[in-house]
């Protein structure tokens, strides 16, 4: 009956039985909506990670509470908020099935692609190609010793240079000047500059011919001509 209506204070103050009895029915409320609300957090927890886990497994994985949204259905009618044209508008492409048009499309004007300046050794297309070699400086040649024979397995064996990811290299001029006399270089390509270095020193260089999937390996695997090949049978009338 105190919580429905409320007596007169002074009625309050001098019955002490119905004084208590009123604090005591709030506190009950209170504890109430406090064991509720701790009901309910311990809900939210249990369904995002369990409690106590001691690691995370995917028997207690889930969303954290509120992250995430019920897709939003749409055409349903105006009353959700999203029917009819579906948030789309009523006219043009965009609002059509399967309209929008493709990607750098911009209207029928030059888009971006083709108003850029290409630029020569950056292909643009599938018909564009360029070869990309391992670079061996002159500085690497000059910590090998004179008169000797110089490519790239022989590089990686002195421990002048470490594997590289290209299987084909290319020879070029850097920041040193070429003081090894006396060298025969092997490579695939080298520049006219360091061509002119390699040569004034005394040396000669040997172009490797450029095959694909080309290995260092598989040519010194194969010094010797296969037993059935022309230079085989040529060797052997020789003999």
């Amino acid at each position: 009956p105190c919580l429905l209506r409320r007596p007169p204070l002074k009625m309050v103050l001098g019955r002490p039985a119905v004084n208590a009895l009123c604090i005591a029915a709030v506190g009950l409320s209170v504890l109430a909506v406090t064991l509720s609300a701790f009901s309910l957090s311990e809900n939210m927890l249990s369904r995002s990670v369990r409690v106590g886990a001691e690691r995370f497994r995917l028997n207690n994985l889930a969303p954290q509470p509120g992250s995430t949204h019920r897709k939003k259905r749409l055409g349903r009618g105006y009353s959700a908020g999203q029917g009819g044209s579906c948030g789309r508008g009523m006219r043009g492409q965009n609002s059509r099935s399967g309209g929008g048009v493709r990607t750098g499309f911009e209207g029928g004007q030059t888009p971006l692609y083709r108003r850029l300046p290409k630029y020569p050794g950056r292909p643009m297309g599938p018909a564009h190609s360029y070869t990309r070699f391992g670079v061996i400086k002159l500085d690497h040649l000059n910590q090998m010793p004179d008169n000797s024979v110089v490519d790239f397995p022989a590089l990686r064996s002195a421990r002048v240079m470490t594997d590289t990811k290209e299987n084909i290299h290319k020879v070029l001029v850097g920041e040193e000047e070429l003081k090894a006399k006396g060298l025969t270089v092997r490579a695939h390509a080298v520049s006219d500059a360091a061509r002119k270095a390699i040569e004034d020193n005394g040396g000669t260089v040997e172009l490797i011919p450029i095959i694909k999937h080309f290995s260092y390996e598989k040519k010194e695997a194969r010094k010797e001509p296969h037993p059935r090949s022309k230079k085989a049978k040529e060797l052997a009338a020789k003999k």
